[in-house]
């Protein structure tokens, strides 16, 4: 069997789950939800998995070691753990069931080291447990907070989800070959390419977020794609940013990435100012 084929089917089984979700709720702004807790799992991984370097994941589908490493990541950071904290915050689940589904990761995390498919360096299974456990714990709070109406809470969950987002196009454009990023902070030149793609995509997920959040004026909200692609000249002129293709078809594929994304965040503020009603 090859490698990509469980991960493949965890991540069927996690858009199915998000689906039904989404439907039976009749609200598609859970969506929103699910990618703000996709950007809270990156946040941990960032410090875990990039900086730690604690586990490696084997899909084998791309021929870059560890661009094929994130892709596997993916799976279980952008789809399986957010989707089952969105239903477990969405449904009110109980503790029984949040157990339930730490002990199911951690089987499912012993089945893929058995397969070969992924294996650890330092991590354990008892961190899986506590991790994902405490994860889903706070899916719950964080919604119900959210719907409190809490304005604090409104801006991270705008923050994280425009981190998540920012972050999966900088890894797709990494993939493709149109950009990466080198400054020697690691030996791997890939993983050095992630770590920086990872903090910008941090920055560039706040400016996104302050500039819906905070300005209201149409006019004013336009320019936030320019501050994101201002955020990437200066590492451009001093040779931390390769770009792999002509500088001018570059740029207008980030900026209409930009105001894609601008628009997103428009309707995930939006969603999250919402949520207060469905009290």
């Amino acid at each position: 069997m090859p490698n990509f084929v469980p991960y493949l089917i965890l991540t069927v089984i996690s858009v199915a789950i998000l689906a039904k979700t989404i439907v039976q709720q009749r609200q598609f702004g859970y969506f929103v939800l699910f990618l703000s807790y996709s950007g809270m799992v990156y946040i941990a991984e960032l410090f875990v998995m990039v900086l730690g370097n604690c586990y490696v994941y084997k899909p084998e589908v791309l021929s870059i070691a560890y661009y094929d490493h994130i892709l596997g990541a993916i799976v279980s950071n952008l789809f399986v753990i957010p989707a089952l904290g969105a239903a477990a915050a969405v449904y009110h689940l109980k503790v029984r069931w949040l157990f339930i589904f730490a002990v199911t990761l951690v089987g499912v995390e012993i089945l893929f080291e058995w397969l070969g498919i992924y294996y650890a360096n330092w991590w354990r299974k008892e961190y899986t447990f506590i991790a994902v456990f405490f994860f889903f714990i706070l899916s719950r709070v964080w919604l119900w907070i959210l719907q409190t109406g809490k304005r604090w809470v409104q801006f991270l969950s705008l923050w994280m989800q425009g981190w998540a987002g920012a972050a999966t196009v900088m890894y797709t454009m990494s993939v493709i070959g149109i950009r990466y990023y080198q400054y020697g902070f690691f030996d791997n030149p890939y993983r050095d390419d992630i770590f920086i793609s990872a903090l910008l995509a941090l920055l560039k997920g706040l400016i996104f977020a302050v500039g819906v959040f905070f300005i209201r004026k149409l006019r004013y909200r336009l320019l936030t794609p320019l501050f994101v692609f201002g955020a990437d000249m200066p590492l451009y002129v001093s040779g931390v940013l390769v770009i792999e293709i002509q500088f001018w078809l570059y740029s207008i594929i980030y900026l209409m990435l930009g105001l894609l994304l601008l628009w997103w965040n428009h309707y995930a503020c939006n969603v999250f100012r919402r949520m207060r009603q469905s009290l």
